[in-house]
């Protein structure tokens, strides 16, 4: 009977041990992410490998939207924008649930006067007075308390030299970068905000700016 106790212990701890164990090796091993952050995850690479659309705008002005930026306002063809003198494109991927990144382009009627591109893009502020309303204009839309965070002048996106000044909201308002440049005598502005407050802001605004373009003076009247 005393030998039929033993074994039985012995057996009993030994199960023990070996639960332990098996316990053990289990809260050893790698644990999944949360199920939303997989979903998050995989919107960002979904967005990362669509491909650009391009969008064009009146008087021949064209531009690729970056991977996950619509059209507000589209028709059935999600980059045509012709005959508006003003359109605005959203972005609609998972990190711009963020941001809350919009751009609006705006357009004039009439061509810029001058000798060439150059000297047109110089004449939109060419005094002192234009440059001081400029600032001003900028830092009313942007916000209360906003300040200049790039100051106003030339900068080059893609094969084109812009005027563009970039402003830092004050309190829970968007950041604005705001950019004119002159193409084939043409005017074009654009208007991009972000709720970003870090030293990364308008990456896929800058990209969108340097990839405009105009198609021949014969089709964009």
């Amino acid at each position: 009977m005393r030998r039929f106790t033993s074994i039985r212990l012995v057996g009993t701890a030994a199960l023990a041990v070996l639960l332990a164990a098996r316990a053990g090796r289990a809260d050893d091993a790698p644990q999944s992410e949360a199920p939303f952050r997989a979903e998050e995850d995989t919107g960002e690479q979904q967005a990362d490998q669509a491909l650009p659309v391009t969008l064009r705008l009146d008087k021949g002005f064209v531009l690729d939207m970056a991977p996950g930026w619509e059209l507000e306002r589209a028709a059935d063809d999600p980059g045509d924008a012709t005959g508006r003198m003003r359109a605005r494109i959203v972005c609609r991927t998972p990190a711009c649930r963020r941001t809350q990144e919009p751009c609006t382009f705006v357009l004039r009627r009439d061509s810029v006067e001058g000798a060439d591109d150059a000297e047109r893009l110089a004449g939109l502020h060419a005094t002192p007075l234009s440059r001081y309303l400029r600032l001003r204009t900028v830092l009313e839309r942007t916000s209360l308390g906003a300040t200049i965070r790039q100051p106003l002048g030339p900068v080059e996106f893609g094969p084109h030299t812009w005027i563009a000044v970039e402003t830092n909201a004050a309190g829970r308002f968007k950041s604005g970068l705001f950019a004119e440049t002159v193409i084939d005598g043409r005017y074009l502005g654009a208007t991009c905000r972000t709720c970003e407050t870090g030293e990364d802001r308008h990456t896929a605004a800058r990209a969108m700016l340097a990839s405009v373009r105009r198609v021949e003076r014969s089709a964009s009247r």
